[in-house]
């Protein structure tokens, strides 16, 4: 069908109501792409306009009335209604004036209002309580809010009544809600999954009843996550749980998801941090059977299409995933790890020194799961793990606090008496090998001695005050201390075993000038450390009584900042390569993979405001590297078996100014496979991409009327939303708009679907 024949039809069906006013907005100029760069026959019948007497959005499709069709739900927000469009085809268009709006509908539409009392930004529809009518949730984030309006299969009673749920930190945006059905142990229920700035939150809704019987948060943050999407990630049949970040601290990398597990005990995996640069979230659909996300570029006229996948890879690629602990951050927190809950693995406990508070990170077969977050000492300095107990300092306090795990978090923790006066201690640094605490304490003025049970060793003048000790596993079954002193090099000491009376004794360690002043210290193995400062590291071997600088390594890149760094063994199949040492680059945002000898590999990540990081076991065999940053936990470790975002598709598009703002996608010629309808919102045009083999190519584009800002909506980009849906009911997806205040329907009669040229 012509572009003329097209709007024939259209003119010849229109509603004879329609205002002339309108009639010169449907002459415009359509641009269809040459025959070779088309890849079936997008037939648009026209469009049909509906005037709403102020801007609108959000916007949802969904079969209100139950009787096959599917209608359209729009929020108005200076009206403060949802406008329901009901597709009823025996049913004549109308024009009404109303406060100085004209109101229009096309044939075949008949509207109905229903009043809200707070703004809405998201709303989607599903059988709460399966009595077979379809309910619709609003979040109303300004007011705190959800509310469900519970179908009624009445026609003139959309919604026989409404249920509000007190709920604060709604995320805002149209994309934060979601739902599902499945089958529990006692029968059918439907889950609906909310986003919210401390997490999704889970409500559910058993059969026959309007009673909520579960309201669950699922712990952790996607850190400033606005979209929620349930995909199947994997392929494994069950859809996972994907939200993406605009938060600016995530934006290289703002893709997460939630694996679904059987367990009915955690039925969440943590989350799993995926790779990707672009700045703008589109949309999803599916292709060849696998989901493919669409992201736009800010500031170049460049739309992408990626697909996730399960992938092995003997590259020296490191995969990421991340626990999410707290959206509103976690102050200058530490970690620590041992064995929590006695079986064998090691766990992980962070200090979340803000909020005062423990949180268990649990091992379970080698997945980490974070457990009930528990209040601990006030203003918290260190912590460390020993024989299953959590160790916490806090001077404010009173001392060190010793916690152990109840159920799925800590008791609270119990004052332990010191062997010094809490006036004289400067730091604490664990467990000796006697099974006493080792602590470094002041002697007198300028000079400081270690204790530990009854004993004590000075370790003399210091013209810094020290700032810390910690215990490294040492050459020939010793232990290393070392202290650090700021903006000096770190005093070193040998604690070994006497054999004869099976005593521990101290001695000094003769320590080089080499050593870098004041900078992080990390164990390698035995005897052996890493002394890391900004753009550089430094390999220092210990015997028994004196150290030496072995090697410096230097960080690649002009802005490299070393914020953390651990031993690891991670070997890359193809090439033969070992790499012995990961470096967190906070300042490039890198992990920098390195032999004793050089830098082998740089890698991307997530990485600002390192605080700690560490290797560890998870019983895999495999050293994982622990980070921990202001808001999550991420794990680190050779990418074999992860998921990773694989690009499939890359289009620029022919104007440097064009820029894709929104994006839906549907099977628009009926050839089997989804296309792309795209909105340029720099241009004001609608744009078609056919869906092909190899990808997407262009096939029809065109420019929507009425270009210019709408001043009312406070929205500076039009078309500002698209759906694609069989809005007629033919079997063919349509196209509509929501432009200023009114949207757009351009139904779709596929002349030619299939016919692949």
């Amino acid at each position: 069908m012509t572009i003329a024949q097209q709007l024939s039809r259209y003119l010849c069906n229109r509603p004879k109501t329609l205002p002339l006013l309108l009639l010169p907005l449907l002459f415009t100029t359509v641009d269809v792409l040459p025959a070779q760069d088309r890849m079936g026959d997008f037939g648009f019948a026209g469009m049909d306009v509906f005037r709403l007497g102020a801007a609108g959005g959000p916007w949802h499709a969904a079969d209100l009335d139950a009787d096959g069709d599917l209608d359209l739900t729009i929020w108005i927000d200076d009206r403060g209604e949802l406008v329901h469009f009901l597709r009823d085809p025996g049913t004549e268009g109308f024009v009404h004036m109303e406060a100085g709006n004209t109101l229009v509908d096309p044939d075949g539409w008949r509207r109905q209002e229903t009043s809200i009392g707070a703004a809405v930004e998201a709303l989607t529809s599903v059988d709460l309580n399966q009595d077979g009518a379809i309910d619709l949730v609003i979040s109303c984030p300004g007011a705190d809010r959800l509310e469900v309006l519970w179908g009624s299969s009445e026609a003139k009673t959309r919604f026989k009544r409404f249920d509000r749920i007190r709920m604060e930190d709604l995320a805002r945006g149209p994309h934060s809600l979601a739902a599902e059905t499945s089958i529990t142990s006692q029968g059918l229920a439907t889950t609906l999954m909310v986003l919210t700035s401390d997490g999704v939150r889970l409500l559910k809704w058993e059969k026959g009843t309007t009673n909520l019987i579960e309201n669950k948060l699922i712990h952790g943050s996607a850190g400033g996550a606005r979209f929620l999407l349930p995909v199947d990630i994997d392929g494994d049949r069950s859809p996972d749980l994907v939200s993406i970040s605009t938060a600016a601290s995530d934006r290289p990398y703002p893709f997460r998801t939630r694996k679904r597990i059987a367990e009915e005990n955690r039925n969440w995996s943590p989350e799993q941090l995926l790779k990707i640069e672009s700045g703008r979230f589109l949309g999803h659909g599916m292709m060849d059977q696998k989901p493919i996300f669409f992201f736009g570029e800010r500031e170049r006229p460049v739309l992408t299409g990626y697909q996730v996948e399960p992938i092995s890879s003997a590259k020296e690629t490191v995969g990421i995933r991340a626990i999410p602990l707290s959206a509103a951050g976690l102050g200058k927190s530490r970690m620590a790890h041992g064995d929590l809950d006695g079986d064998g693995d090691q766990d992980v406990v962070v200090l979340d020194v803000k909020n005062s508070r423990l949180i268990p990170i649990f091992n379970e077969e080698g997945d980490l799961f974070p457990g009930i977050a528990s209040p601990t000492l006030q203003k918290p300095e260190s912590l460390f793990v020993a024989d299953g107990k959590v160790y916490v300092f806090s001077k404010s306090e009173g001392g060190l606090g010793v916690s152990q795990i109840e159920g799925r978090g800590f008791s609270f923790p119990e004052i332990q008496s010191l062997s010094r006066d809490l006036e004289t201690l400067i730091a604490l640094g664990g467990m000796t090998p006697t099974g006493d605490l080792l602590s470094l304490n002041k002697y007198e003025r300028g000079s400081y001695e270690l204790v530990y049970g009854d004993n004590s060793f000075p370790i003399g003048k210091i013209s810094r005050e020290p700032s810390s000790v910690r215990l490294f596993p040492g050459a020939d079954d010793t232990v290393l201390i070392v202290v650090e002193v700021p903006f000096s090099a770190p005093r070193l000491l040998s604690m070994s075993r006497d054999e004869e009376d099976d005593s521990w004794t101290i001695s000094e360690i003769d320590a080089p000038a080499t050593i870098e002043s004041g900078g992080k210290i990390t164990s390698l193995a035995p005897g052996k450390i890493l002394v890391s400062q900004k753009d550089r590291a430094r390999i220092v071997e210990i015997t028994a009584d004196k150290a030496r600088v072995l090697r410096q390594l230097d960080i690649p890149g002009s802005g490299a900042e070393i914020a953390a760094s651990a031993a690891v063994d991670w070997t890359d199949a193809a090439s033969g390569k070992k790499a012995q040492i990961a470096l967190v680059d906070q300042g490039n945002s890198m992990i920098h993979l390195a032999t004793e000898t050089g830098v082998i590999s740089s890698q991307e990540g997530p990485f600002k405001k390192i605080l700690q990081a560490f290797s560890l076991d998870l019983g895999n065999g495999v050293e994982e590297l622990l980070i921990l940053n202001d808001r999550a936990l991420m794990v680190a470790g050779p990418s074999s078996g992860s998921l990773e975002m694989l690009e499939s598709f890359t289009r620029r598009a022919r104007h440097e100014n064009s820029r894709i703002t929104a994006i839906a996608t549907g099977d628009l010629n009926g050839d089997g496979r989804i296309d792309l309808a795209a909105i340029d919102g720099a241009r004001g045009e609608l744009e078609i991409l056919a869906g092909t083999p190899r990808g997407f190519e262009p096939a029809l584009g065109f420019p929507v009327f009425e270009k210019k800002t709408f001043s009312g909506g406070g929205r500076g980009v039009e078309p500002r939303a698209i759906l694609v849906e069989d809005f007629d009911g033919d079997g063919f997806d349509d196209v509509a708009l929501l432009i200023h205040d009114r949207w757009i329907l351009y139904p779709q009669d596929s002349v030619g679907a299939g016919d692949s040229r």
